[in-house]
C-alpha cells in the first residue's frame, strides 16, 4: 500500500481511536474517507489534518521514504498495490466505473495523482454510485 493510505484499522490507529469511531466519523463526513469496494481508504496527511488541525498535521504526517517517486499512470496491478486491494477487486471496479480508467492493449490504467487526490478530500473515486455485485449486471469491457 502507499505509504499515506490507510485502511481504517490504519487509520484507527494513527488517531487512536477505536475503528468504530473512525467508521462512524468516515460514514458521517467528520474525517475524509473514501469506500473502495466496500471498504475505507484513507489519505494520512488529510486525515491529520482534520483530526489535529493543518498545523500540526505538517509534523505529524509520516515522511515517505527517501526513496519514494509518486507514479503517475498505473495499470490496474499497480493501483491494486497502491490501495491494498487484489487486482482482481480493482479491475472488477474499473470495468463497473466504479474507479475511473480505461482499457487500452487488454490493460486497465488510471491517473494516480486524481486517485490521490480523491482519497485526500474524502470524495468517491468516480461519480457514478457504487453498486453492489448483484446490481452491477453484465461484465463490461470498453473496446
Amino acid at each position: 500500500m502507499h505509504p499515506h493510505v490507510l485502511d481504517a484499522e490504519g487509520a484507527a490507529l494513527l488517531v487512536k481511536v477505536r475503528l468504530v469511531a473512525i467508521r462512524r466519523w468516515a460514514h458521517d463526513g467528520e474525517i475524509p474517507g473514501t469506500r473502495v469496494g466496500g471498504q475505507w481508504r484513507f489519505w494520512a496527511p488529510s486525515l491529520l489534518a482534520r483530526t489535529i488541525g493543518v498545523a500540526a498535521a505538517q509534523d505529524a504526517v509520516p515522511p515517505l521514504p527517501p526513496d519514494h517517486v509518486e507514479p503517475g499512470i498505473v495499470d490496474s496491478s499497480e493501483l491494486a498495490a497502491l490501495l491494498g486491494f487484489p487486482d482482481r477487486t480493482i479491475t472488477y471496479l474499473m470495468r463497473q466505473d466504479r474507479i475511473p480508467g480505461e482499457k487500452v492493449g487488454g490493460t486497465w490504467r488510471t491517473y494516480w495523482p486524481s486517485i490521490r487526490s480523491k482519497l485526500a478530500e474524502g470524495l468517491p473515486l468516480t461519480d457514478t454510485p457504487e453498486l453492489a455485485p448483484e446490481e452491477a449486471g453484465s461484465r463490461r469491457d470498453r473496446p
